[in-house]
């Protein structure tokens, strides 16, 4: 390698390093301006969603832990870890991580159902960028009739929680959104953030009148294209499945969006100095909380879905994956 090569590689080095640094200090000050917890260990953020349940800050596939790591987090508070894995010496739960990695992506890759589906949307709606405080705006009734739909719990926390989650992304660099609207109404939304670079979906929203248009088709095709082909993203992503509601007819939404469906094993570790309570009576105690405030508590859902995990992690996952 000539000094000119190696000098411009110690640059472009020096580039990523800085653009890594930028990207984990915003992520990691958007949760803790939200009141989360976030751990930095072994070049990669661990975010808290409860219970001291710690999860990777978004990533494209399965993820190693040398030993020292975890220990680090136990010793940091963490009390369970939920993280992608193919380590065939792991027990783990089939699992899977939908992502878009062409940067060719067009309708052509899509099904002509699915492309006859997005023209006829793009006949009544129009997709953009849109701020976020926009979305605070207008995009809160959106979200009521979403969950309505999914059956998921609404109540003033409910709003209380998004109105923060909007509020502290719109101040954030990573973050942005695009709506779909038919004439000058907001009919559907999407908000993610750009990470190392991958675009992550945080949410996605829309009316319920409005999906006769068919308006998620055309939200969630120009958004991804639009995306995938900037110069900083190589990957567009929903991450690791949703730990609980997880939807069989979004996912195969996705798929039928050009979304790749990766298998993965999904691990829970929990910290060895409550490993033998948890194993021996304490995970049935915690089932039966989660289950008595199951349809009040998002995180009663949390806990009895990640118990479900642990419970059914299996030697034998891998073999399930080449099944799948």
């Amino acid at each position: 390698m000539t000094d000119k090569s190696a000098d411009s590689s110690i640059i472009l080095q020096e580039m990523i390093r800085k653009r890594e640094s930028f990207d984990d200090n915003a992520l990691r000050g958007f949760y803790e301006s939200l009141g989360g917890k976030v751990i930095t260990q072994g070049g990669i953020l661990w975010h808290s969603i409860g219970l001291r349940l710690y999860v990777p800050l978004p990533c494209k596939g399965p993820i190693t832990i040398p030993s020292k790591d975890m220990k680090a987090l136990w010793r940091q508070g963490a009390l369970f870890l939920r993280y992608p894995t193919l380590d065939p010496n792991l027990r783990a739960y089939p699992s899977y991580i939908h992502l878009v990695d062409d940067k060719n992506y067009d309708m052509d890759g899509l099904s002509n159902s699915q492309r006859r589906n997005i023209r006829r949307a793009l006949r009544k709606c129009y997709v953009e960028k849109i701020p976020i405080d926009y979305v605070l705006k207008k995009g809160l009734s959106l979200i009521e009739q979403t969950h309505i739909r999914q059956r998921r719990i609404v109540n003033r926390d409910t709003f209380i929680a998004w109105e923060r989650y909007l509020a502290a992304a719109s101040k954030n660099p990573l973050f942005e959104a695009y709506g779909a609207f038919v004439g000058r109404e907001l009919a559907a939304f999407i908000e993610r953030f750009a990470y190392r670079g991958g675009s992550y979906g945080e949410g996605l929203f829309s009316g319920t009148d409005f999906l006769k248009y068919e308006v998620m088709n055309a939200l969630m095709f120009i958004s991804t294209r639009d995306t995938i082909r900037r110069s900083d993203i190589d990957h567009v992503s929903y991450g690791m499945r949703a730990i609980f509601g997880d939807s069989e007819t979004l996912n195969r939404f996705k798929e039928s969006m050009g979304y790749k469906r990766v298998s993965v094993g999904e691990r829970i570790e929990v910290a060895p100095w409550l490993r033998p309570a948890f194993d021996h009576g304490l995970s049935k105690l915690i089932r039966y909380v989660g289950k008595r405030y199951y349809y009040r508590l998002p995180a009663a859902k949390r806990i009895r879905a990640m118990i479900s995990i642990y419970a059914h992690q299996d030697t034998n996952y891998l073999d399930k994956l080449q099944v799948n």
